[in-house]
């Protein structure tokens, strides 16, 4: 299967070797409406074997895709707002306490 990939890889860097500028463009555009196109499942079947290629290539220079579940800045501000709300509220009953 690696060499399979290996033959593409190369088809494909010759491919865009000889190909001007908005050529290459052009076959980015189409690539991405492919991957669009397909079911999640095969988006994550690629994804998982190009985690294998890359670990059998040894390559370190290529990043793995990382299935962990990505936290939203927007769910950690709101989690930060609410630490801050809740600390308010203790120093607001805080300072109750020590007027009675």
């Amino acid at each position: 299967m690696i060499k399979a990939f290996n033959k593409h890889y190369r088809k494909a860097i010759d491919l865009l070797e000889d190909s001007s500028s908005s050529e290459k463009i052009e076959m980015a555009e189409r690539v991405i409406e492919w991957l669009q196109e397909l079911p999640e499942e095969y988006l994550i079947s690629l994804a998982l074997f190009f985690n294998e290629v890359i670990d059998d290539l040894g390559d370190e220079s290529l990043e793995k895709i990382s299935f962990k579940k990505k936290r939203k800045s927007r769910d950690i501000e709101e989690e930060e707002e609410e630490s801050e709300d809740s600390e308010e509220d203790e120093e607001d009953y805080d300072d109750e306490k020590e007027e009675d």
